[in-house]
C-alpha cells in the first residue's frame, strides 16, 4: 500500500477493509468468508453456505444489499433473491447470475459476496450490534458505545433508513443469554482489536464503527467496519452520557458529528420545512421585479466563474 493510502482517515471500500482485517490471526474466526463477485465465486459460495449476501464494496445505509438463498425442492434447485421488499425466484443459477450481473453492471461498482449469517432475532426482527470504538483524549482506544439494531420484519438489513429500530444492548443480551455476562466483554474485545488492526494499516484512523452479527450459537461475526460511522443511533438512547462522550472524543481529534436524524423511527425520511425569505416569502425573482438594471445586477447571485468570458463580451449596459 502506498503512502497516500496509509494517510487516509476514512476508507470506504469494504473489500480493502476486509483485506486489512484478515492479516490479524486473532480476528479470522470472526470474519465471515468474503470474496469478489463473479460467476464462479458466487456459485461456489452458494454451494458452500446456501445463503449469501451480495453488496457493493462502496456504499452506506444498507443500499444495494441483496440476500440470495439456494434451496432444493423436489430435487430441483431454487434460487431466491431479495433486495428491500422485492423478492424473485429463479430455477437456474445462470438465470440468477445474468439478472444479478446486469444490476451490478449498471452501478459500475465492485461487488462482494459474503457468507450469510443466521442472525439471532428479537421480537421477530433480525438483530445485529453496532460497536463504537474511538481514540480517547490520551490517544488510547476505547469502546464508547454498544447498541443493538433490529431490522424491519420483512427486510434483510437493520439500518434505520430501511425501517430498523434501536434496542439497548443489555435488553438483547438478557433475552438471548441471561446467564452469560461475558458476551458484551467479548464484543468490546473484538471492537478494540479491530480498531487497532485497522490503525496499523491506516495510522490516521481515529474511530471505527463495527457491525457485528450473532449467529444461533451466539458466535460474533464482523459484518462491516465503518471508518466514518454515523452516531445518530446513540442519540436515541436514554443514557445521554454515551453520546456526550462520543461527541467529546470526536471533537478532540477533529470529527464533528451530524446529530439530527434523517429518518424517523419507522424509517421514513424526515422532510424539513422550507425556510421563508426575509421579504415575506418572496423569492429573489419577485424581489428584483421592476427595479433598475444596475440594482438587479448587484442584488443577483454572483455570475458563475466559468461564464466570465461571456460577461466580458456582453457587459451590462449603462
Amino acid at each position: 500500500m502506498n503512502k497516500r493510502e496509509s494517510k487516509k482517515k476514512y476508507v470506504s471500500s469494504k473489500w480493502i477493509k476486509t483485506l486489512a482485517l484478515i492479516k490479524n490471526t486473532d480476528l479470522i474466526t470472526y470474519i465471515p468468508e468474503t470474496r469478489k463477485v463473479n460467476f464462479e465465486s458466487l456459485d461456489e459460495m452458494l454451494n458452500k453456505h446456501h445463503v449469501v449476501y451480495v453488496k457493493p464494496s462502496r456504499g452506506s445505509l444498507g443500499k444495494g444489499v441483496m440476500r440470495i438463498k439456494k434451496t432444493n425442492e423436489n430435487e430441483e434447485e431454487i434460487y431466491e433473491w431479495q433486495q428491500d421488499l422485492e423478492v424473485k425466484q429463479y430455477s437456474s443459477y445462470n438465470a440468477l447470475y445474468n439478472d444479478l450481473n446486469h444490476q451490478i453492471q449498471k452501478t459500475k461498482r465492485l461487488h462482494i459476496v459474503q457468507k450469510g449469517i443466521d442472525m439471532v432475532k428479537y421480537k421477530d426482527r433480525s438483530a445485529d450490534i453496532r460497536v463504537m470504538v474511538q481514540q480517547n483524549t490520551n490517544s488510547e482506544w476505547e469502546v464508547t458505545g454498544i447498541i443493538a439494531r433490529l431490522s424491519h420484519p420483512k427486510k434483510v438489513v437493520t439500518n434505520i433508513s430501511s425501517g430498523g429500530i434501536i434496542c439497548n444492548i443489555e435488553t438483547l443480551i438478557n433475552h438471548l443469554c441471561p446467564d452469560d455476562h461475558n458476551l458484551i466483554e467479548k464484543l468490546k474485545w473484538i471492537g478494540l482489536e479491530t480498531a487497532k488492526q485497522m490503525n496499523k494499516t491506516y495510522p490516521n484512523m481515529k474511530e471505527s464503527g463495527l457491525d457485528i452479527a450473532l449467529d444461533q450459537n451466539l458466535h460474533p461475526w464482523i459484518l462491516e467496519v465503518n471508518t466514518k460511522p454515523s452516531v445518530i443511533p446513540f442519540t436515541r438512547l436514554e443514557d445521554k452520557r454515551i453520546i456526550d462522550k462520543i461527541v467529546r472524543y470526536g471533537k478532540a481529534y477533529g470529527r464533528h458529528y451530524y446529530l439530527k436524524p434523517k429518518f424517523d423511527i419507522k424509517g421514513n425520511r424526515i422532510i424539513k420545512p422550507k425556510k421563508r425569505s426575509r421579504k415575506g416569502g418572496k423569492g429573489i425573482t419577485n424581489i428584483l421585479e421592476n427595479t433598475h438594471p444596475e440594482k438587479r445586477q448587484k442584488a443577483a447571485k454572483p455570475f458563475p466563474r466559468k461564464y466570465t468570458r461571456y460577461r466580458k463580451r456582453f457587459p451590462l449596459k449603462r
